[in-house]
């Protein structure tokens, strides 16, 4: 029963963030009635435009010390009020925080753990 309702939760946050994204649809073509659940919202920030992800996770590990990629993608998930469980958008942005916590590791931005603790690595700014 309980793993039913972990199941029922995780779909209520995919619809919660689908029917967010529908209304947003509405308004960019004009839609001006009555939106239910239309909520006044942080300025969305998963379209990165260029450094945006790296200066995100520059400052958030500054700030909050030594994290894994989904400390700091639940982080950027709760900045945006959207809801961390749902799976498929936690799952999409800690793939695209790895890639872009690699490229910082190469060039010497970031350092990562020796090892992974508890299935992931720790990822901190390079001193």
């Amino acid at each position: 029963m309980l793993a039913n309702l972990a199941d029922l939760r995780e779909q209520l946050a995919v619809v919660s963030n689908d029917v967010e994204a529908i209304e947003r649809i509405l308004e960019t073509l004009g839609y001006d009635g009555d939106l239910p659940t239309k909520t006044t919202r942080a300025p969305r920030i998963v379209l990165f435009y260029r450094g945006e992800l790296r200066q995100f996770l520059r400052q958030s590990l500054e700030e909050h010390g030594p994290s894994t990629s989904r400390q700091l993608a639940e982080r950027l998930v709760h900045m945006e009020g959207k809801d961390a469980r749902d799976r498929r958008l936690m799952n999409d942005v800690v793939k695209r925080m790895g890639k872009a916590l690699r490229q910082m590791r190469e060039v010497g931005i970031v350092t990562r753990s020796p090892g992974k603790i508890k299935g992931e690595f720790t990822w901190a700014v390079q001193k």
